[in-house]
């Protein structure tokens, strides 16, 4: 906008001025005319046809600075050298700048200077002169093309940036509806999750609950001490299932691996084993300060590791887990008299081993695992603050 009204204001100017100063000479009527064709060639390129898809050819634009020369130049020789219709190369230098890229629009500008400084040249006033005032039109013209080039650049730059901008907001909805579904499909899988083990946990420990309640009075009356040991049985499994119960609100709510003592989450594991699996656990805990958190939850993992690992593959009757704790300090130590295997024969990542390594890795423990085939298997994890 800016752009179009200085250059209108240019053609006013100097068309006002060229009327007043041809005003009494006798070529006044030829230099009108030429104004009026060159306003309204100008009027129709800045303000009709420009954005025009035919007016993008190079040829019709070629044709069009070659027209606006021709009358600029036309009215310098029928005006006897009035040079301030020089000024008209102004905004044909402005266009030549925007048609083109920067290298041709500056051969333009260079081609009006030469048709300018060719034409002044022959002027009454001498060839000094028209040499001088040749020099300077082309300075201004070449200034005014500099300038609206590097306005021109900014501006493509400012759209560049522009276009940049609302691809990375699509892009950004496009990732922020992606989370979404990512999150609500993690939500349906932890859903299922938690589905399946308390089907396979839960469930089933309250089951064998309550068929041990249904016949635990039959059996008092026919036997009380097989009836104590169902008692004690059905009191196993109640509170294995309570613990169960207890480590899935655990895996909802993981800010209570903050709130909790690390021996809670411990008794939470042991009892929630025990009962569904029948499996004696052992749970020994020395020391009553809690590592950092990071530690404690990588230590509450490798022990639910582990006792995932041993129900599904160790045969075990026993199991123990020893923990001696302090702030700066930690060394687990979980055994069973499991089958064992051969760790030469399988690989660090089975058996759910490589998780273990990699959590205590995470805090930089030491982990170490012995076993053999018929002698059990043991695990240790030791942690030192500031060790390597």
């Amino acid at each position: 906008m800016m752009r179009t009204f200085g250059v209108y204001l240019i053609f006013a100017a100097v068309a006002l001025r060229g009327a007043v100063v041809t005003s009494d000479a006798p070529y006044f009527e030829p230099v009108l005319g030429l104004l009026t064709v060159y306003g309204l060639l100008l009027f129709a390129v800045t303000s009709l046809v420009r954005r025009q898809p035919f007016f993008q050819s190079r040829f019709i634009q070629f044709t069009y600075l070659f027209l606006q020369s021709a009358l600029v130049i036309a009215l310098l020789v029928v005006s006897e050298y009035e040079d301030l219709f020089a000024n008209l190369f102004i905004p044909l230098s402005l266009d030549a700048v925007s048609f083109f890229d920067r290298r041709l629009g500056y051969l333009c500008i260079t081609a009006f200077s030469l048709a300018l400084t060719g034409t002044l040249f022959f002027t009454d006033q001498g060839r000094i002169f028209g040499l001088a005032m040749g020099g300077l039109y082309s300075g201004v013209c070449f200034l005014f093309g500099g300038y609206a080039a590097q306005v021109l650049r900014t501006e493509a730059a400012h759209d560049q940036n522009r276009r940049t901008f609302n691809e990375l907001q699509t892009a950004h909805r496009q990732l922020q509806g992606y989370a979404d579904q990512v999150a609500n499909l993690a939500v349906e899988h932890e859903r299922n999750r938690l589905a399946r083990d308390l089907h396979d946990a839960v469930s089933q420990t309250l089951f064998s609950a309550s068929l041990i309640a249904d016949v635990l009075p039959k059996l008092w009356e026919r036997d009380p001490e097989i009836g104590k040991r169902k008692l004690d049985e059905l009191r196993v499994l109640t509170r294995g299932a309570l613990a169960e119960m207890r480590t899935l609100l655990l895996e909802l709510r993981p800010s209570s691996l903050i709130e909790l003592d690390l021996a809670d989450l411990l008794r939470h594991l042991s009892n929630a084993f025990t009962g569904r699996t029948r499996i004696p656990l052992a749970l020994n805990v020395e020391g009553l300060a809690d590592p950092p958190l990071e530690v404690k939850e990588a230590v509450y993992r490798v022990v639910q590791e582990s006792l995932n690992n041993i129900n599904k593959h160790a045969q075990a009757s026993r199991v123990f887990i020893d923990l001696h704790r302090s702030e700066d300090h930690i060394q687990l130590d979980i055994r069973d008299d499991g089958c064992g295997f051969d760790a030469g024969n399988i690989s660090h990542e089975s058996l759910g081993l490589g998780i273990m390594r990699e959590r205590a890795e995470s805090i930089g423990a030491q982990f170490f695992i012995q076993t053999g085939i018929g002698a059990g298997t043991r695990i240790e994890l030791i942690w030192k603050d500031g060790q390597p």
